[in-house]
């Protein structure tokens, strides 16, 4: 696919982002990979000396976390929120200041919390090697991304910010990520709404869930362990509702909607490892996170299938639940599959 003419409207960054095959490993660790649970299948992800080694679908979505202007060129651990969320030039912040009614607010809007509500990633082609180096050594590798707002809606609870994040290769849009987060108690009295001209996918083109369809299923039971959320931020997202946990919540610290997202990718895989003898890679995955998942719960994956391997064709729909009590964590779960040509190798 050819790159689409990138956009430079007011609320845009150009960002780049360097990654290496340690980064692509400690995000697989970070999201469970060969914890007791499939640790055959999934050493692929998270050992490079491995024959099929390569990265794991979801872990573009981290980039976003890690992205800077190319001018900074900074390494470790980065301030919340990052440069991509601040998308308005030389302001910090999710919102830029011509969306608030009163510039003095950007200082309010600094300590909110900001909750992570829904999540989608979708590959435009298959993705091309990306460090076919034979040294032995892990060379980085570059990736432009292109960010802006695709909308701000206050509402009684916070104000939502939807955004777009598109990857680059070699001047090639290989993929495309959107969004939402909640500015959470930042009143809409003091905001400015904002729909952009460009159409925000919805979060389950199909209406789909795991209860309404007649088909193969699958349960897959994780135990979230005690340092999930300490490993997992240092993949890029330091915000520190996820090692302080929020006023007043009795829970400890909640997990990162994008971790829940790595686990229930996982189990993607495993249903199609055993319903379709067919080599298959990931070509879109969306999901609303209801609620949050906290450090030391267990939760159970529900995978259906749709068309389990039709045409060299994939669509699954997941949710996740809290084993202990039952309650819906993510919803509305989509993903599809396609038949792989070539190895997604590194």
């Amino acid at each position: 696919m050819t790159a689409s003419k990138r956009d430079d409207s007011p609320t845009t960054k150009h960002l780049v982002v360097n990654f290496t095959k340690r980064d692509l490993i400690l995000y697989a660790l970070g999201i469970g990979c060969c914890s007791k649970e499939y640790k055959g299948e999934e050493l692929r992800f998270v050992y490079e000396r491995h024959p099929s080694f390569q990265m794991f679908p979801t872990f573009l979505l981290t980039m976003y976390f890690a992205a800077e202007t190319k001018s900074k060129g900074h390494s470790g651990i980065r301030p919340f929120p990052p440069e991509s969320m601040s998308l308005s030039k030389n302001e910090s912040g999710i919102i830029p200041t011509v969306f608030l009614k009163n510039a003095d607010d950007v200082q309010e809007l600094k300590h909110l919390p900001i909750l992570h509500m829904s999540q989608s990633l979708v590959f435009h082609n298959e993705i091309l090697p990306l460090n076919n180096n034979t040294d032995g050594d892990d060379h980085p590798v570059t990736i432009d991304l292109q960010t802006r707002i695709l909308s701000i809606r206050p509402r009684s609870v916070g104000t939502f910010v939807t955004t777009e994040t598109k990857y680059y290769q070699e001047e090639s849009c290989f993929a495309t990520a959107q969004m939402t987060a909640l500015v959470f108690g930042l009143s809409p009295e003091k905001v400015v709404s904002w729909q952009g001209s460009d159409k925000i996918v919805p979060t389950n083109t199909n209406n789909l869930t795991t209860k309404n369809i007649a088909t193969k299923k699958t349960m897959h039971e994780f135990n979230i362990p005690p340092n999930a959320a300490l490993l997992y931020r240092l993949s890029g997202d330091y915000n520190p509702i996820h090692v302080e946990g929020t006023d007043g919540d009795n829970h400890g610290p909640m997990l990162h909607g994008l971790c829940t997202m790595g686990y229930a990718t996982r189990a993607i895989l495993q249903h199609m490892k055993r319903f379709s003898k067919r080599d298959m890679r990931m070509t879109e995955i969306r999901c609303n996170f209801v609620k949050p998942v906290f450090i030391g719960d267990a939760i159970r994956v529900e995978v259906c299938g749709i068309n389990d391997g039709v045409d060299h064709h994939m669509s699954v729909c997941f949710c996740v639940y809290r084993s202990s009590s039952g309650e819906k964590l993510v919803d509305k779960g989509y993903a599809t599959l396609l038949q792989s040509k070539t190895a997604s190798r590194l």
